[in-house]
């Protein structure tokens, strides 16, 4: 096997144990796994493949998570 291909290979089976790690402490919401997918540099497409989502939706989560805010869930209540 090449280095190359062991490297990918490698890559491959990391993301593999984040996603697990991810079900296993029960992150549903899919801002986290994200989160955990932007640490190993997959692209929108694949990770909207992952989480059954658009890639344009992926881009704007992480867009959201590399300014450090999510957008709340809710509307405001009005005083």
């Amino acid at each position: 096997m090449a280095a190359a291909e062991a490297n990918e290979l490698r890559r491959r089976l990391d993301i593999l144990i984040a996603l697990a790690l991810c079900q296993l402490e029960h992150r549903t919401d899919p801002s986290d796994v994200i989160a955990v997918l932007s640490r190993f540099d997959i692209e929108p497409r694949e990770v909207a493949a992952i989480l059954g989502m658009t890639p344009n939706a992926v881009r704007v989560a992480r867009h959201r998570l590399r300014r450090g805010g999510r957008r709340p869930q809710g509307r405001a209540k009005a005083t």
